[in-house]
């Protein structure tokens, strides 16, 4: 049986939980009235139009859906080197 390090396996762990946890971030915020009250208005003038753009928004929850393949692959290449 291969030595198992607790260490690393702890900090993937938190790397995955850590991605995930961003990724529901970047899905859900852009489409919330968090994002339409707190955000857009406190961006500045200039991006506020991008920031309200659906397409902008939808490029956002994109980033978010990269976040859940990056959790995935860091638990995959985890559970590989068990």
């Amino acid at each position: 049986m291969p030595h198992r390090n607790p260490l690393r396996a702890t900090l993937v762990l938190a790397a995955a939980v850590y991605l995930t946890a961003a990724g529901w971030f970047f899905v859900l915020a852009p489409w919330s009235s968090f994002w339409a009250i707190r955000i857009v208005p406190a961006a500045p003038f200039w991006l506020m139009a991008w920031l309200d753009n659906p397409a902008v928004r939808g490029a956002i929850s994109g980033f978010g859906i990269v976040h859940f393949g990056a959790a995935w692959s860091w638990l995959d290449s985890a559970a590989g080197n068990a």
